[in-house]
Order: structure tokens, then sequence, then C-alpha cells
């Protein structure tokens, strides 16, 4: 058994397919096959059922993916601590955040709440918003930090897994500015605009789509770009390549040195709240105390 393997794992259960996983691990696609297969062998049965597409894990698959979480994470740790560079498990808290969250969002949040209650010691992985899902009910991490819109299913449901609103934000379509100031790129007129568009399964995705059809501006925006990530979407908007839909605290810097304008009215725009996770399964001292202190900042 190889770690490299539950790596491979993981990375093929959320894509679903053998080619996509491969780049993901950066390794050419029959050696990624090949060590699927290996992992398989060593299990003693097969982990995923190739005849759908994309791929989609057997019974003996979903046993096995939590103990492969779990597996990643204490060798990462055993081999962090053998190293000297991080403290013992127990004193660091998990977290996952969408891409945006992780960058434009955590770093202030944890940072008032350090200022309160003292320094704690944190990791923080950026993912995608199944990835962040998935993170919160395999138990690799201790809090999920994601967007929250009752129209987007979600986990908010399930009572193992509470959540609480912690900030709000809004999400609105910016333009490039020109020199003079206006923007590049408007809804003003009877033209169409280039569109810098998100994945259609991606969080941010789904809520766009939702505002393009109830204000009807499906029919000016042209499918021009298209990413998973708002960071991009932020960095092709300044590059001057179209129109985005982008969350308001990704771009408040942007939007204050006058580089990017709002264009969008308040119809055409949508509100969604930040919204942090936890699973009752985990529990500890330093968890106990950032959710009660997050509880009273509500």
């Amino acid at each position: 058994m190889e770690l490299d393997w539950a790596e491979d794992f993981i990375a093929l259960s959320s894509a679903g397919v053998f080619s996509k996983a491969a780049d993901a691990r950066n390794v050419s696609h029959s050696a990624f096959t090949r060590r699927i297969k290996n992992l398989e062998y060593w299990i003693g049965t097969p982990l995923f059922d190739r005849s759908r597409h994309p791929v989609t894990l057997t019974a003996a698959g979903e046993v096995f993916r939590p103990v492969a979480y779990e597996l990643i994470s204490t060798l990462s740790t055993v081999q962090a601590e053998a190293l000297g560079l991080v403290h013992r498990e127990g004193e660091v808290l998990d977290f996952v955040a969408i891409h945006t969250l992780a960058i434009s969002y955590f770093p202030s949040w944890i940072s008032q709440i350090n200022d309160a209650i003292g320094p704690m010691k944190t990791r923080v992985i950026a993912e995608s918003f199944s990835g962040c899902v998935e993170a919160i009910l395999s138990g690799s991490s201790d809090f999920m930090v994601c967007y929250h819109h009752p129209s987007i299913p979600m986990i908010a449901k399930d009572i193992r897994y509470p959540s609480m609103k912690i900030a709000d934000d809004r999400i609105i379509a910016v333009s490039i500015a020109n020199p003079d100031g206006t923007a590049r790129y408007q809804f003003d007129g009877e033209g169409t605009v280039p569109l810098l568009a998100y994945t259609q399964d991606s969080f941010l995705g789904k809520v766009t789509n939702l505002i393009l059809k109830r204000s009807g501006m499906g029919e000016r925006c042209v499918f021009q770009h298209q990413s998973s990530f708002g960071e991009v979407l932020k960095a092709m908007c300044l590059a001057g390549l179209g129109v985005a839909w982008l969350p308001q605290v990704a771009i408040q810097n942007e939007l204050d040195e006058g580089r990017l304008i709002k264009i969008s009215s308040p119809e055409s725009e949508h509100p969604v709240s930040i919204h942090l996770y936890r699973s009752f399964e985990r529990s500890r001292k330093e968890i106990e105390q950032l959710w009660s202190y997050a509880s009273s900042m509500t």
C-alpha cells in the first residue's frame, strides 16, 4: 500500500474520469490507471464501477473513501511532525473553504477571532464547492466555510452538520474600467457583452444562472471564457476580457480603487450568505471554543 494510491483514489472519486484525475495528479493516464488497479488488487475488490461514465464508487469504494482521507491526513501529519513543521494535531483547527473565501474572506475573519480569544493554530485548504462538502462529510476537516443559498442543495438540513451564518455577501456584475473611469462593458445599450462564466456545477455558477434567468440578462451575454474559480474570472475581468458576476467580498478593493466598475442593477444581482459548518462527530476544546465565539459574533 502506497500513499500515492490513496491520493489517486480520492482524485478519481472526485473527478469521475480517469484522464481528468490523472491530469490533477500530474501523472500519465497509463500510470494513473495502473496505480488504481494496484490499489484494487491490494484491497482485494474493485473500488470503481467502470460500466458507468463518469465512474462511480462501488460499495467497497464507499467504505474505503473515509479510510483513504484518514490515511492521507494521518500520514501527512506524522511526516510533518517528524520534521518538526507543525504541532500536534489536536492543537490545529482544520478548515476547508471554497477558493474565493479562502483567499478573500478567511484571513480577515480568523484574524478577528484571534484578536478576541487569542491566537489559534489553523490550517485552511482551498477547495471547490463539492470538495468542501466532501471534506466535511468525510471528517477530514473540523470546519467548512462556504456560501449558502436556499435554492442550492447543501447539508444544512442534516442535524449532524450544523451551520451558522457568519457574514453576508452579494454577487454583482462588474467590468474593467476605461481610462476615463467609465465601464468598458455596459448593459445600457442594446448590444451583447462577452461573459466570463463559471462552470455549471460550481456554486457561483448556479447562482449566476439564477440571476441570468430571473433578470433576463442571459440574452445579453455571449459566452467568452469559463472557469470554476472566481479568482480566475476576476483576473480575466481585470484583463478586459469580459463581464463577470463576482462576490463583492472578493473585489471590494478593486471597486474602491476604480479598477472594476459595478454594472449590474439590483435586479441583476443576488444576495448570498457565508456559513460556517462543522460536524458534531468532531469535538475537542479548540473546536468548541471557536464555535462558541463564532456564534456570539452573529
